[in-house]
């Protein structure tokens, strides 16, 4: 019996030991894989913190070189990722998520710490560039709207049947130009649900063609230049600071243009220190560029162009083109061969014309918008059974422009402003006359949206996500929407 004992413990240990070792195999094991896995978390952490720093590296340069306006203008996308050890890096700027004076940048940092487990790093801000914010005359939206949907407000503005000819939106105010006396209407829009006229009107003493309203850099003041349907004295300058109280500056004669045919003003845009002013065509010269840094002067005469036609809408922009940084002027006129037309007005006194573009059908240009973001030209043409709304590649104007989309809208485009992904189209179509399109090429400008106000377009603004939609005539004259 004890012999049978002894046998029966030694098999015993022997399980016993097995046992033993095998949890104690186990305990090892997983005290191994437990300090892998802190390890391969530690690495990862690691490489993640690394990539974000990567990231705001992107973002943080992008940012210095935004600051100045040229740069600005050619921030674009890295055309491919840039490879940086186990790093992909990219900065993207989305040529349709901007605006005049801003962009949204977006630095991208892709990785792999294990081949199975890719990761993405995704860092998203927006740059405002204040240089060229103030070139614009402060007119400018640092943010584009996101979402087509808009929110009508409750109340419209009616101007007691005074036909209108456009407006120009300043800081929440609209500066509407009328086709009789007094000439001018501002409306507070601050409430767009409840915008209000101010006073009864600002008496111009004459119809007004086209105003725009810059702030100047060196004061602060706000003046309104505004052209007007005279024979002289084409030109009034108004300091428009407190539209409640606007005060006159002084009227200034073309006298290049005085005794000819059609000397009136038509045409005024306001950009960098500078005022662009053009007439109906006339024997004389049609484009007058003054120097627009104390408006409280006579402005001194910078050079004029005889341009040979009557230019419907024009913008002026500071654009690099390969290299080097002109001052140009984008146009549409009433010409059958050159309804579009770029002029290098660098030199005010030495005014070229560098590209021109005829559409097909002889039909004259009605308005015109350039994304600096994305280097399009949005050209909006009279109504002729064709295609009347237009993107053209402006990259290099001096070469010409290159037409990358149309769509047949079947009205006359009479204004258009593009703002992120839309663009917005007033018309004198009364059962369309407010339309959205997408203002991307591929899309071939597709329509998204559009209001029957049974009315009469006769111009729109957009600011801060607000859009100011203006009628001929009629019951609502002034219509304000928010743009999300």
């Amino acid at each position: 019996m004890n012999i049978k004992k002894l046998k029966t413990n030694k098999g015993s240990s022997i399980l016993e030991a097995l046992i033993a070792i095998a949890i104690l195999t186990l305990g090892i094991s997983a005290a191994s894989m437990l300090a892998f896995s802190n390890q391969t978390l530690k690495l990862d952490s690691e490489t993640e913190s690394e990539a974000l720093y990567k990231a705001k590296t992107i973002l943080e340069s992008a940012r210095a070189e935004s600051r100045d306006a040229i740069d600005f203008a050619d921030l674009q996308s890295d055309p491919i990722p840039i490879i940086d050890g186990i790093y992909s890096k990219q900065l993207i700027v989305d040529p349709f998520e901007a605006t005049e004076c801003s962009k949204q940048i977006e630095a991208k940092v892709t990785y792999a710490p294990e081949i199975a487990r890719p990761q993405v790093i995704n860092l998203i801000s927006r740059v405002v560039n204040t240089e060229e914010a103030f070139a614009m005359g402060g007119d400018c939206s640092p943010l584009p709207p996101t979402d087509p949907t808009l929110t009508k407000g409750t109340k419209g503005v009616n101007l007691g049947g005074d036909k209108t000819n456009g407006l120009d939106v300043f800081n929440r105010i609209a500066y509407i130009t009328l086709e009789k006396k007094p000439g001018l209407v501002f409306v507070d829009g601050t409430d767009f649900n409840n915008p209000f006229q101010i006073m009864n009107g600002y008496d111009a003493d004459s119809e007004v063609n086209d105003v725009d309203v810059a702030r100047d850099t060196d004061t602060g003041k706000v003046y309104a230049y505004a052209v007007r349907e005279t024979d002289t004295d084409q030109l009034q300058i108004i300091e428009v600071t407190n539209p409640n109280s606007p005060v006159f500056i002084r009227n200034m004669n073309l006298p290049e243009v005085e005794g000819s045919s059609e000397p009136e003003g038509y045409r005024v845009y306001y950009y960098n220190n500078r005022l662009y002013v053009t007439t109906k065509e006339t024997a004389g010269p049609e484009l007058h560029i003054f120097n627009a840094t104390d408006p409280t002067i006579v402005l001194p005469k910078l050079g004029t162009a005889e341009l040979n036609r009557t230019v419907n809408d024009f913008i002026v922009i500071d654009q690099n083109v390969g290299g080097t940084v002109y001052t140009l002027a984008y146009m549409v006129a009433d010409s059958n061969l050159k309804e579009i037309a770029v002029l290098n007005v660098t030199n005010p006194g030495i005014v070229s014309e560098i590209s021109t573009f005829n559409l097909l059908g002889g039909d004259d240009g009605y308005s015109i918008n350039f994304s600096q973001a994305s280097k399009l030209l949005y050209i909006g043409r009279q109504e002729n059974g064709s295609e009347e709304l237009y993107a053209f590649d402006a990259s290099d104007p001096f070469t010409g422009l290159v037409e990358k989309a149309k769509n047949e809208v079947g009205i006359n485009p009479l204004s258009i402003r593009v703002s992120g992904k839309y663009l917005y189209m007033m018309s004198d179509g009364s059962n369309k006359d407010f339309q959205i399109f997408d203002a991307n090429p591929a899309t071939d400008l597709s329509l998204i949206w559009k209001s029957n106000n049974s009315n009469k377009g006769a111009g729109l603004d957009y600011e801060n996500n607000y859009i100011y939609t203006l009628f001929n005539q009629g019951s609502i004259t002034l219509q304000i929407f928010y743009a999300p």
